[in-house]
């Protein structure tokens, strides 16, 4: 990891808020006594031990899952994460690199840094493109895999933290803008609201954050399933299920639960995806049909993003730090 002056500028200690400096062993330190390691480039600033109201706890059961499963790629280069949880066939892989994309728009302004909240190893080449009109992309993950894996994609360009989003090892006010892909719902409910607040916190006055969600009342995907059986019948009792059992902890809360928080932010609704990937797996056959059908629904969330993302699948929430703001 580059020892340039602006990465202590925008480092802190997790666990204090402390700033960090670096020691003569190429080590980071903070004034209260804390150090931590860097390995291979990668500074590994996961918190301690959580405090009282719970802040900083790390979800272990997520990150063995990949650290010894999810980020472990074939001879393909594919990683079992993707196999586990995706669609891989090319009709969902082409609507999702759409989908994909379409978020990117977000993201055009640009700076100096991109923070990619649970970055893992950026496994889709359109999650890559988000960081182009930026300087350096700031990776954070529970994972040293993962880690280690996006470093190979992004080299000097990236900065790599293992860390926790609750407790994010970041300066107030030094990210330019943040994305937050599939992540905050494997948090456990009681410390989802602490996420949030630290991603809203390290952006920049001026900054964008987008967080992809996930959504557990999803009303408009479950009339798509009604009117993709009607058109294509049961696919799913025809293909037998080629995915391992491998589940990590979701932990989804309704739209009701983010309209009842005090947020410090306001925000907006955009649609990721309307379906989920077991709804393209499951109901669309991979010809011209099911492409037929998810170019429909493409336009369709195109048209009407915000009624897409409050009964949809995958909504995104989109906020903006005002300029005139103190982060």
């Amino acid at each position: 990891m580059n020892k340039a002056g602006d990465l202590t500028d925008i480092l802190q200690s997790p666990s204090s808020g402390a700033p960090l400096r670096w020691t003569a062993d190429g080590q980071l330190a903070s004034a209260d006594g804390q150090t931590y390691a860097v390995i291979d480039g990668i500074a590994c600033l996961l918190p301690g031990a959580p405090d009282s109201d719970g802040g900083g706890a790390v979800n272990d059961s997520v990150r063995e899952f990949y650290e010894t499963k999810g980020w472990v790629a074939d001879d393909q280069g594919v990683f079992a994460e993707t196999k586990a949880f995706s669609d891989t066939r090319t009709l969902a892989q082409d609507f999702t690199n759409r989908c994909t994309r379409r978020m990117g728009r977000h993201f055009k302004s640009g700076g100096k840094y991109l923070l990619d909240a649970g970055s893992g190893p950026i496994p889709y080449e359109e999650l890559l493109r988000y960081g182009d009109a930026f300087e350096k992309r700031v990776c954070v993950d529970l994972s040293v895999k993962g880690l280690w894996a996006a470093k190979q994609k992004l080299g000097d360009r990236g900065i790599y933290l293992q860390g926790d989003l609750t407790k994010l090892p970041l300066q107030t006010g030094s990210m330019d803008a943040v994305t937050c892909n599939h992540v905050i719902y494997q948090i456990p409910p009681e410390h989802q609201v602490a996420a949030w607040l630290e991603l809203w916190r390290v952006l920049k006055p001026g900054g964008t954050a987008v967080v992809v969600y996930f959504s557990p009342n999803p009303r408009l995907s479950w009339r798509l399933e009604k009117a993709a059986k009607t058109l294509f019948g049961d696919l799913a009792a025809k293909r037998a299920a080629p995915y391992p059992d491998d589940e990590l902890p979701h932990h989804v809360m309704p739209m009701s639960w983010f309209e009842e928080r005090m947020w410090p932010f306001t925000y907006k609704l955009d649609s990721f995806r309307p379906v989920n990937q077991s709804f393209m797996r499951d109901r669309l056959p991979n010809d011209w049909r099911g492409r037929a059908f998810l170019n429909a629904l493409y336009a369709f969330q195109a048209a009407a993003p915000g009624f897409c993302a409050r009964y949809g699948a995958v909504p995104a929430f989109v906020f903006h730090k005002p300029i005139t703001e103190q982060a």
